[in-house]
């Protein structure tokens, strides 16, 4: 999803707006079902803090 298939052409904005479409019908259907997404990211500072709390 991260790169256009096309450059240069307004393709790439069409293909954009259709991930983003997916991405935020794939949150809702996750939240209406009571199943959130996982975040999957942690910062380097937050990791830090949770090392620190064991």
């Amino acid at each position: 999803m991260r790169r256009a298939r096309y450059r240069g052409l307004p393709k790439p904005q069409i293909e954009h707006v259709f991930a983003a479409v997916a991405l935020n019908l794939m949150r809702l259907d996750a939240w209406w079902n009571g199943h959130p997404l996982d975040r999957t990211r942690v910062s380097h500072l937050a990791r830090l803090d949770l090392s620190l709390a064991v």
